[in-house]
């Protein structure tokens, strides 16, 4: 049996545009600059340098409400 997702990870381009992923288990930003989603050891989304301006991870198990 598999735990769901703890967190979510949320993709700013920079044209603007959000792209979610609940699914994420990690996040990894090369030398370059290109920034890679991973769902365990695998690579599920990919930006290059020039495409993402910023991410951010929201821890979904200790939020505001959890105390």
């Amino acid at each position: 049996m598999t735990e769901a997702s703890a967190q979510t990870v949320t993709v700013r381009t920079v044209s603007g545009e959000e792209l979610s992923y609940p699914w994420a288990t990690s996040v990894r930003v090369d030398r370059r600059g290109d920034l890679r989603v991973m769902q365990g050891l695998r690579q599920r989304a990919f930006h290059p340098c020039a495409e993402w301006a910023s991410y951010t991870v929201a821890n979904l198990r200790c939020g505001p409400a959890a105390t």
